[in-house]
């Protein structure tokens, strides 16, 4: 018989192209996750890092603080540093916040379909969707969702409220001293 394109058999993957594939999609998978896992620890960093520098402006203020109506320039003008720093702080969030959503999304489309970890059910818990995973380890309880007050009580969301209840103190701070100007 003939080979014809109609009858000519294509070629198959062989078993160790098989693996090899499967062994580099895990590779590209876990190099996304460290990826992702690089982001969240930098924003944290950079998170600590803007705490500590508003508990020292706090520290040098906490003396200056005692009598609002006599404020000093030094307490004026580390406000305005304070308030700067926020700013940065909130940019830099939102920035790394960026990085992070981008490294998950590729973690997400790095991820093999069988995995489900940060994909499918990973993401939909993460957007407070109820998610069902066989019971483990004695836990009776197979259903898992974020309730709304979890999902609000994000550790973003937790973050851009500490950055803005520390611009509007600096902006108080700054308002007081110009309205007791001479």
């Amino acid at each position: 018989m003939s080979e014809t394109p109609q009858n000519r058999e294509l070629p198959q993957e062989t078993e160790a192209q098989q693996l090899e594939i499967n062994t580099s999609s895990i590779e590209k998978y876990e190099s996304a996750l460290q990826l992702a896992f690089y982001e969240g620890q930098i924003s944290w960093q950079m998170n600590v890092l803007f705490v500590g520098l508003n508990i020292g402006i706090g520290t040098m203020l906490q003396d200056h603080l005692a009598n609002l109506t006599l404020i000093k320039p030094l307490t004026f003008w580390l406000s305005i540093a304070g308030f700067i720093i926020n700013i940065f702080w909130l940019g830099t969030f939102f920035r790394n916040n960026k990085y992070y959503r981008f490294r998950m999304a590729q973690a997400r489309n790095a991820e093999p379909e069988m995995f489900s970890l940060v994909n499918n059910r990973g993401y939909k818990f993460s957007k407070g969707k109820k998610i069902e995973i066989g019971a483990a380890f004695g836990d009776e309880d197979s259903s898992h969702k974020l309730n709304w007050f979890e999902q609000i009580c994000s550790n973003k969301n937790a973050i851009i409220v500490s950055i803005f209840c520390f611009l509007i103190a600096y902006a108080f701070l700054i308002t007081v001293y110009i309205t007791h100007l001479p």
